[in-house]
């Protein structure tokens, strides 16, 4: 798959045209998978290329300034989840002052016909685009009619009477529903990152951990969770348990991902690796003292090998 963080009009790398969806995509849920998949098949139809067509920063980034907003994933965990369904390209201008004050018209001119030479254009029902969301799928039908592009629009996937969507899923991780959340995604929700060096707390107390840097993304999740961890360059799958949080006990200042992978004495440091969360255990808390945690951390990691022995018999 081919990114593309900003496209000159003069390159036309779509000399035939392109097959084109939009959307934040943040967390690649099940109504995000029905627009993706769509455009892929319909690109083979007409044998052009499929665009994913996002943002980076995203809208709420942008509208909230310096305030970090809450997102299920990092950009380059939403560049590899996009990849791995087969998309072509992946066209990610940034949400600036430019895009913000883009009319109707010229958003469709500069990013749909000269960027992208857009055939066909696949949105979800709802979608808005432009200044002050003026744009709308009647804009979309009116442009195409004069520009010789089609339109199809994608019914809202819903669940228990709930449209699927990336704010509802934050709520539902918030909230520690996971298994919840899980099942709007469509798979486990995960959290990819490089192995960093800790404070080294949990090798003192016999409780080993990764210490995954998940840059600046802002998660929903908080506690202790049962994980299924994926490394790189090694097929095999692991299990642990993962606590993400502000490390209370011990003061922490930063949102951190530790992961205790079951019986595992491998040194993984700068791998990259993937945690899987499978189920919640508990809430984050303060412990009076290191003796504590380890207790705690001991119960943590007897509950999750449970768990594990009833998953995999």
């Amino acid at each position: 798959m081919r990114l593309y963080r900003r496209i000159k009009a003069a390159n036309q790398i779509y000399n035939e045209g392109s097959v084109v969806t939009i959307g934040v995509f943040d967390g690649l849920h099940l109504g995000h998978q029905v627009l993706i998949n769509r455009a892929i098949e319909k690109a083979s139809e007409l044998s052009l290329p499929s665009v994913v067509f996002s943002f980076e920063p995203t809208p709420n980034d942008y509208f909230a300034k310096n305030e970090k907003q809450l997102r299920l994933n990092s950009f380059r965990q939403k560049y590899n989840l996009i990849k791995a369904m087969g998309v072509n390209n992946f066209y990610v201008p940034p949400f600036d002052s430019k895009m913000e004050e883009l009319a109707v018209d010229e958003f469709i001119d500069l990013h749909l016909l000269k960027n992208l030479n857009v055939k066909h254009l696949i949105v979800g029902d709802d979608f808005r685009f432009a200044k002050n969301k003026a744009g709308s799928i009647k804009e979309l039908e009116e442009s195409a009619k004069i520009n010789h592009f089609s339109v199809e629009s994608i019914s809202t996937v819903e669940i228990n009477s709930k449209r699927v969507s990336s704010t509802l899923i934050r709520k539902f991780l918030f909230d520690n529903q996971l298994e919840v959340a899980n099942e709007y995604l469509g798979s486990n929700y995960s959290i990819e990152g490089k192995v960093i060096t800790g404070q080294q707390l949990g090798r003192t107390i016999g409780v080993p951990t990764a210490n995954v840097d998940i840059g600046k993304l802002n998660n929903p999740l908080r506690g202790v969770f049962c994980v299924k961890v994926i490394i790189e360059n090694d097929e095999q799958t692991y299990f642990g348990v993962a606590n993400i949080g502000y490390k209370p006990t011990v003061e922490g200042k930063t949102l951190n991902l530790e992961v205790h992978i079951l019986n595992f004495d491998q040194d993984i440091y700068k791998s990259r690796i993937q945690v899987e969360f499978m189920r919640y255990l508990r809430g984050e808390k303060k412990f009076n003292g290191v003796d504590e945690l380890k207790a705690q951390i001991n119960l943590d990691v007897k509950e999750a090998e449970e768990y594990f022995k009833e998953l995999v018999e």
